[in-house]
């Protein structure tokens, strides 16, 4: 130290310390934040099916007695790689798991399947072939037996106890879905209007009459009931008419098989009919309704 540096030490001036810089600090880096992965490509497409068969039977909540008993999963694959995550999805390595998955879903959706349905599972590698639902490379084939019948039903009615101008009377949709019933030809409503009848039942006077098999027949008014047809349910249904009221001292009854009985005894409505049933007209004349 110099003299003149001791003297100034010793009268208390002291040099400024210099200060020394700190090196400016680098800010924190910010830690990336994690990006979510999502699902697996085979969870993704475990997901995808499910909705897919779900979202398909939705008509079939809570209409257990229409849903189908068996499915069949048509999915399109452009490659190998495609169709191994689309068995990984499927839990093809564990037999069941993937239908068990899909039952849980679809009871929490209101869907009930018939019991010990079945569900199987096909790749194509060109196109889908005809299926009852599709949604981009996924189709659903319900089989056609599982499948509305949409043929028309054929039915007979047969004269157990009475006398109609046929021994029996066919019944074709495809020519007609209606068939008035009663005594005679014809006759002429309260509106004015001139009924025809399609089932005949004979008067005494007509040809062909026999008195000891018709003798009831005059119980059975002239204009006594209609049998119509429903194409959408392939459902017969009987509606009683005005004269097969009991208001005109007539009665209309369905005698079912199973021991139970239908009295069709209010104006417009109709009451659905199966094979076996037997339609009593004015309690003299029964008809067999039979499905061919």
């Amino acid at each position: 130290m110099s003299l003149l540096d001791s003297v100034k030490n010793l009268f208390g001036f002291t040099p400024a310390q210099a200060v020394k810089s700190e090196p400016a600090s680098e800010p924190a880096s910010e830690i990336p934040k994690p990006v979510s992965k999502g699902l697996p490509p085979a969870g993704q497409q475990r997901d995808r099916l499910l909705r897919f068969i779900i979202d398909k039977l939705r008509p079939y909540q809570n209409e257990p007695e229409t849903a189908p008993s068996a499915l069949d999963l048509c999915i399109l694959c452009s490659n190998a790689e495609e169709e191994d995550v689309y068995n990984v999805a499927l839990w093809a390595s564990q037999q069941g798991k993937f239908r068990s998955e899909l039952a849980r879903q679809l009871a929490d959706n209101y869907i009930q399947l018939p019991a010990n349905w079945r569900l199987a599972y096909t790749f194509y590698s060109d196109a889908l072939p005809d299926c009852t639902y599709r949604e981009g490379n996924l189709g659903l084939l319900i089989p056609d037996k599982t499948r509305p019948n949409t043929s028309p039903l054929l039915a007979r009615l047969v004269a157990v106890k009475g006398q109609m101008e046929q021994d029996a009377y066919s019944l074709d949709p495809t020519r007609k879905n209606s068939y008035c019933i009663g005594r005679g030809h014809s006759t002429q409503t309260a509106s004015g209007h001139v009924r025809t009848n399609d089932i005949v039942i004979l008067n005494d006077h007509d040809p062909g009459y026999d008195a000891e098999r018709g003798a009831g027949n005059g119980a059975v008014s002239r204009a006594h009931a209609t049998l119509r047809y429903d194409a959408a349910r392939r459902q017969y249904s009987l509606l009683a008419d005005p004269g097969g009221l009991p208001a005109s001292g007539n009665k209309t009854k369905i005698f079912h098989p199973d021991g139970s009985l239908d009295r069709a005894d209010i104006l417009g409505m109709g009451y659905p009919l199966q094979h076996g049933d037997q339609i009593e007209l004015g309690g003299e004349v029964t008809l067999l309704f039979e499905i061919h």
